[in-house]
């Protein structure tokens, strides 16, 4: 007999992931092997049994944000996903303004794609986004290595997600998670041994939220990881979608 595959024996796992926080659909210029189109996502999402997703649009992030965002728009009415507008950080002029018509339009979230944007998160530009996003109770998911990363949102009160912490960072995350109640680390970069339980443990399930990275990274690793973690039913539905579903509704 065959042995079962990843999510072959994932079919058998009643548990179920409610929200992930880091998803991009569209096209990616330099990814054109990437199926990264609406129904390609859809079923990757139902691959790993996750419900639903925060997610980006990949025009939006590399260079078109109005356009991108309309398009985002139209995708999140037909799958039910959550829209996260991403931020063109090379053009902050009038930002506030933007951050307003997102906000009446239901947008609850943006991204800094500081990384593939190639904008540093110490420029002016950026930390002025931030401190209007802040002041606006928005979400805010961050790309880069948490150490330069984390540094703007410090004593903002900002609720934000660090998409790229890894489990090499997880001691800085600690300490600055002890001081920050809303800093949380997407699961993405979390594999190492341990970490989500570390985590759970010394600061609060409320500092993690599930993150795939789809579909520009394997859903396997991320997925295991998470149902594999020796954590309380609590913390695993917390990590699993409450803690984001939090963030969103604060």
């Amino acid at each position: 007999m065959e042995p079962m595959t990843f999510f072959e024996q994932l079919a058998g796992d009643g548990r179920r992931i409610a929200l992930d926080c880091d998803v991009t659909v569209g096209t990616w210029p330099p990814r054109a092997d990437v199926a990264s189109d609406p129904v390609a996502v859809t079923g990757i999402l139902a691959r790993g049994r996750i419900d639903n997703a925060l997610v980006t649009n990949a025009q939006a992030a590399w260079y078109d944000e109005a356009g991108g965002h309309d398009e985002l728009a139209g995708w999140a009415a037909e799958f039910g996903w959550l829209r996260c507008n991403a931020v063109n950080l090379r053009d902050v002029i009038g930002i506030g303004e933007r951050l307003d018509r997102w906000m009446v339009d239901g947008v609850r979230a943006i991204r800094l794609p500081s990384t593939m944007q190639g904008v540093a998160p110490g420029s002016p530009g950026y930390r002025l986004l931030v401190r209007e996003a802040a002041r606006r109770g928005l979400l805010m998911l961050a790309e880069g290595d948490f150490a330069s990363a984390q540094a703007p949102f410090r004593g903002l009160g900002a609720k934000v997600i660090f998409l790229d912490a890894g489990y090499y960072e997880m001691s800085d995350f600690l300490v600055v998670a002890a001081d920050e109640p809303r800093f949380v680390a997407s699961t993405r970069r979390m594999l190492g041994p341990d970490s989500i339980e570390i985590i759970c443990e010394s600061v609060g399930s409320s500092h993690l939220a599930f993150g795939s990275g789809s579909p520009l990274q394997d859903l396997e690793p991320t997925v295991w990881r998470l149902l594999d973690a020796r954590i309380p039913p609590g913390d695993f539905d917390a990590v699993a979608g409450g803690t984001l579903t939090r963030l969103l509704e604060d």
